[in-house]
């Protein structure tokens, strides 16, 4: 008998089995796709403390991301690194440099002033200096400051690997198909599918939590736990990905729109990424991806920013598109832009605890939040479910994630430190390989590499890290690989499509795939790729 069921291997879903795990509770992770493949693997690459919230007043919510920052970049410092970001502003701009500045204050003051460096103002050439590719018509000055960035999809991966490491029994392309409730109508077990095998089997379990992201409202449906209204109000966010010698960029750049609101253009080292929209979505989650609008949109914004460059449709190598699971209570009237990140709980007497709402840079916090609620409801409500067991408070605070386990002093340094090392031990390999592995694996990194070729001779991937995503990193199919964990599809000029039939000779000796099964792998990345770039035939 289980103690919970976690139905959806997203960040947050990932982060309730990690901290349930580490509790000592007996919990099984589900995810009816690749463990963080729907909106987690979606976002803008950033760890935030949200400073565009204060605008809107909402203190609580850039303090916990602020905090959250810090505690990620100790216990992660190879997945959450320091990135600059520069605010222009041009003369007429609103609002000014001065409101923004007093602004910034107050966001290393929530920081409590533990932000990577403290946010500065530049002022005339110095600004043309620190990013030439600037419109330098009419430029007032810039500010600077910090937030992270990371591998959204190996931040999930991480967690995942934590948490079985500590007990948990993870499993992805697995999805509920029922619940199933006792006489007196309280969670008794959960009906699952191996999606790729067809398996089915019965899991007995005191108690389900739900941590769907945008499915959230969908799978209370189908277990019968809806409520009378939908809990979420879904928005889409697209970014482009376009070659760096194309928006040459050092900094993260943030620009406000014409409708008032704020994207970025962030560096990618090969590639720089353009992101994001805010638009409300009703269509099937299972389906989303970029149209022509959302390409023309976020074109049309970068392009007065960076008038030499011209940037245009034409200049996209790939898309990508997620949907935001957001609150749906309180949001009559609010833009999508306007509607709160914070996250709502709610524990039903039969035994379903559901979080919806929030954001990345907060996971590890909702995770804790769920728990607690979960082991409460197991004291008050599950017969002698704890009895005689000792269950431990949240410890994940303290806990670094698998890639950063045994470093004495976290910090860049650490991770510098690893891609010294690899480069020492193999002298052959490229500085900026050895970089990419200490940043993509920390520690791990030296059992990576077997053989050092390079899939592409203009991105740091190599053929060794096909094998480690099957044998150690839980890689099931050809676009968990290039989509999630050497993710071509991302960066790559042909999206891993030039690659994608050795990729799968590689899974199929290692998988024991047929001829057929091998066939079916590339056609269904085909069709991955494919949706990335469906916008081309939209209107």
């Amino acid at each position: 008998m289980y103690d919970a069921i976690i139905v959806g291997g997203g960040i947050t879903g990932a982060g309730i089995a990690r901290d349930a795990a580490q509790r000592g509770l007996h919990v099984v992770l589900v995810e009816k796709g690749d463990f963080g493949s729907g909106t987690s693997s979606k976002s803008s690459k950033l760890v935030h403390g949200g400073l565009r919230y204060l605008e809107h007043g909402e203190i609580k919510l850039v303090f916990e991301g602020t905090n959250e920052r810090a505690l990620q970049m100790k216990r992660a410092p190879h997945l959450v690194r320091p990135l600059p970001f520069l605010v222009p502003i041009y003369k007429g701009h609103k609002p000014a440099l001065t409101y923004i500045d007093i602004g910034l204050w107050i966001y290393d003051a929530l920081a409590m002033f533990r932000s990577p460096q403290l946010h500065k103002t530049y002022r005339g050439k110095k600004v043309e200096a620190l990013e030439p590719a600037l419109r330098k018509d009419g430029l007032a000055g810039a500010l600077e400051y910090y937030d992270c960035m990371t591998d959204d999809a190996r931040l999930v991966l991480e967690n995942v690997l934590d948490a079985k490491e500590m007990g948990a029994t993870v499993k992805n392309y697995t999805s509920c198909r029922a619940v199933l409730r006792d006489r007196r109508g309280r969670v008794a077990a959960v009906r699952v599918k191996d999606e790729l095998t067809g398996a089915e089997d019965e899991l007995p379990t005191r108690a389900v939590v739900v941590a769907a992201g945008p499915w959230t409202d969908r799978v209370l449906a189908s277990i019968g736990a809806a409520g009378d209204r939908p809990l979420l109000r879904p928005t889409k966010g697209v970014h482009l990905v376009v070659d760096h010698a194309r928006l040459p960029i050092h900094r993260a750049i943030t620009m406000f729109t014409k409708d008032r609101r704020v994207i970025f253009c962030i560096p990618w080292v090969e590639r720089t990424v353009i992101g994001t929209t805010d638009t409300d979505w009703s269509g099937d989650p299972d389906d989303v991806a970029a149209d022509a609008a959302d390409v023309a949109y976020l074109c049309d914004a970068v392009r007065p920013m960076f008038p030499d460059a011209k940037i245009s449709p034409d200049d996209v190598l790939s898309t990508w598109a997620g949907l935001r699971p957001l609150m749906a209570q309180g949001t009559a009237g609010e833009s999508a832009s306007e509607v709160s990140r914070e996250h709502e709980i709610i524990v039903r007497d039969e035994g379903i605890v559901t979080i919806f709402g929030g954001k990345l840079t907060t996971y590890r916090r909702m995770a804790k939040e769920a728990t607690d609620r979960l082991v409460e409801w197991l004291h008050d409500r599950a017969d002698a479910a704890l009895e005689g067991r000792e269950i431990a408070a949240c410890r994940t605070k303290g806990r670094p994630l698998p890639g950063a386990q045994g470093i004495e002093k976290p910090g860049q340094k650490a991770v510098h430190a690893i891609a010294q090392a690899v480069a020492a031990a193999h002298p052959d390999l490229p500085a900026r390989v050895a970089e990419h592995l200490s940043h993509n694996y920390g520690v791990r990194a030296p059992k990576v590499l077997g053989s050092h070729e390079r899939i592409n001779p203009d991105l740091p991937y190599v053929w060794a890290e096909i094998d480690f995503a099957v044998t150690q990193d839980l890689a099931r199919t050809v676009a968990d690989v290039l989509v999630r964990r050497v993710p071509l599809c991302l960066r790559g000029r042909d999206q891993g499509l030039d690659v994608a039939g050795r990729v799968a000779a590689r899974m199929a000796e290692l998988l024991g795939w047929s001829e057929a099964e091998k066939a079916r792998q590339i056609e269904d990345y085909q069709r991955t790729v494919g949706a990335s770039r469906r916008w081309k035939g939209s209107t």
